[in-house]
């Protein structure tokens, strides 16, 4: 019997983080490029100049992880709010739906 999505997240099976594969070929031509320029520019620096790319790097991956999380967040905080007004929340005139 296959797990429930909670039961999955409770055992610790759900890494959104991990799991996201991008299917737009645009988003992978970028990526690609992307890997193929940095690689490039990288042969070309040394000593104190690459220490300092690389912290860059680190700082830009940081803040990075942070804003996907912010989105990652938003999107789900959304999703949640329209299911929960789909179900019984406030109808067009702010009355509570289904009360007479």
């Amino acid at each position: 019997m296959a797990k429930s999505i909670l039961q999955q997240l409770w055992d610790g099976e759900i890494f959104p983080s991990e799991n996201i594969n991008s299917s737009n070929p645009e988003y992978n031509e970028a990526t690609k490029i992307l890997a193929e320029e940095k690689e490039s520019f990288l042969r070309k620096l040394s000593g104190d100049t690459l220490e300092h790319y690389h912290k860059i790097a680190d700082i830009y991956c940081q803040t990075e992880s942070i804003y996907s999380y912010e989105c990652f967040a938003h999107g789900f905080r959304l999703a949640v709010a329209l299911m929960v007004d789909s179900i019984g929340g406030n109808d067009s005139t702010g009355n509570q739906a289904g009360a007479n």
